[in-house]
């Protein structure tokens, strides 16, 4: 039975992370479609390909989601479940009347108020307290903001005296750890490049607010004066060029451009629901429930803390490559400590959003790509590449960021810049509103099916 529980949660995560696909899939291919750069179905295919590849890259997210916004000691499968839940219906609503809502917000607005609401039923069954023996809060269960002194590590060239030590591990692609003398000694080696990991003190900013609420409100913002000024220096360069040529160019250019969006798009959002899944294995491993599995499903057992100095399949798909054909790439430092993320969720979750995404989601793609502003391929370019960058930067900080946010905030900083008349106000101010309620309708959806499910003995804590 237990094990049927954890089964169940996997499939709801990644039923959201179908409908996340076609949700979601027209935050990468509206504005190409909208310019008649690619049809449909051509659009369709292309972000299914790079949301797939870009879903193999950057867990940064997925260990924010898995460890960095709520306390795992609260979070059960029942939990989970209610969280998803909360999510898909708020998804499913928001893409029925064709508003661009965040899905990103929407599973953390789920998970917050899911593990919220256990926090209250387990304090009204017996008082919280924490490891002191002090009486504790509900809000407790929820990591706001954490800052804390954090050795930042960085890649330098290797000593000589590390090369030696090295000897036939050199061969080895990963991260691997070396005793020097009475040190340890981490380095990365990755296509015979060897590169040593050194230490400096810095600050890890963690929690909702500094992963979450600032990035929801700076992301916007930084999507709109990007794709302004973006749009304003193009008019500036091609301002002397014919439209027919400004257009032929720019319809080649744009189909780089939402390759590059739809590819940040998968290392932002996939990645959301390998972070619940993992989040899942944890909690099921350290509570007992996959004790005594079958062989068959021994793979559901969280991994040991040195399986994250091993290769993501990102890093593994890049290593194929000719040397001269990575541009001198190398993988993230592992870190042991860090909840590592199973190779079978990276590649199961990828191919879900890649189905999800090959579903389509008409309704959002006449919002973003037509109701908004008219839209030339100059335009589309701008509006992509000014969003796929504010997702490929937030993805490697491990902030789940909204790529509806992103897109359509670049969007209208481009349409600002033809002219504020361009704007069509109303449809802007539907979406807005669709933004501000993500969240907390998501988390009371997400609280209430908890509390219900506790109070009918469906979930027992």
């Amino acid at each position: 039975m237990d094990l049927f529980i954890v089964i169940f949660v996997i499939l709801v995560a990644l039923t959201f992370e179908y409908i996340n696909g076609f949700h979601d899939t027209a935050n990468s291919i509206a504005t190409v479609v909208g310019t008649k750069v690619l049809t449909p179905r051509q659009a369709i295919i292309l972000a299914a390909i790079t949301n797939l590849l870009g879903a193999f890259f950057g867990l940064a997210v997925a260990k924010t989601i898995s460890s960095g916004l709520v306390d795992s000691a609260f979070v059960t499968q029942g939990v989970l479940i209610c969280a998803l839940l909360g999510a898909i219906i708020w998804d499913l609503a928001t893409w029925w009347v064709g508003l661009p809502t965040s899905s990103s917000h929407a599973i953390v607005g789920g998970l917050v108020g899911a593990t919220l609401a256990a926090a209250v039923c387990m304090n009204a069954a017996k008082p919280l307290t924490d490891k002191a023996g002090n009486p504790a809060s509900v809000w407790s269960a929820l990591k706001w903001a954490e800052v804390k002194e954090k050795k930042s590590k960085t890649l330098v060239e290797p000593t000589p005296e590390l090369l030696a030590a090295l000897g036939d591990t050199a061969k080895t692609n990963g991260t691997h750890t070396l005793k020097l003398g009475t040190n340890k000694v981490q380095c990365v080696v990755f296509s015979k490049k060897v590169r040593m990991v050194q230490e400096k003190a810095g600050i890890d900013k963690s929690g909702i607010l500094h992963k979450v609420v600032i990035p929801m409100f700076s992301s916007p913002v930084v999507g709109f004066v990007g794709g302004m000024l973006l749009m304003m220096f193009l008019y500036l360069l091609l301002r002397s060029f014919r439209p027919v040529w400004v257009n032929r160019v720019f319809g080649k250019l744009q189909i780089v451009s939402a390759s590059y969006m739809g590819f940040s798009h998968g290392m932002n959002d996939a990645t959301k629901t390998m972070g619940i899944i993992t989040l899942a294995l944890v909690a099921a491993t350290k509570g007992g429930l996959l004790e005594g599995v079958p062989g068959l499903f021994s793979f559901l057992k969280t991994p040991e803390g040195s399986d994250v100095l091993k290769l993501s399949l990102g890093d593994k798909l890049v290593g194929l490559f000719p040397t001269w054909l990575q541009f001198g790439y190398m993988p993230p430092i592992g870190d042991a400590k860090s909840q590592s993320v199973p190779h079978w969720c990276v590649f199961v979750c990828a191919i879900t959003m890649a189905a999800g995404t090959a579903a389509g989601g008409w309704r959002i793609i006449k919002t973003l790509g037509q109701k908004m502003v008219k839209l030339q391929p100059v335009h589309g370019f701008a509006a992509e590449t000014t969003a796929a960058t504010v997702l490929f930067v937030t993805g490697t900080l491990g902030m789940p960021v909204s790529t509806t946010h992103a897109i359509s905030t670049s969007i209208m900083g481009v349409g600002c810049a033809k002219r504020f008349s361009a704007l069509k106000l109303g449809v802007v101010e539907r979406i807005l509103w669709a933004w501000v309620m993500t969240i907390p309708a998501t988390a009371l959806l997400a609280f209430s099916l908890v509390w219900v499910c506790n109070q009918i003995g469906w979930i027992r804590f």
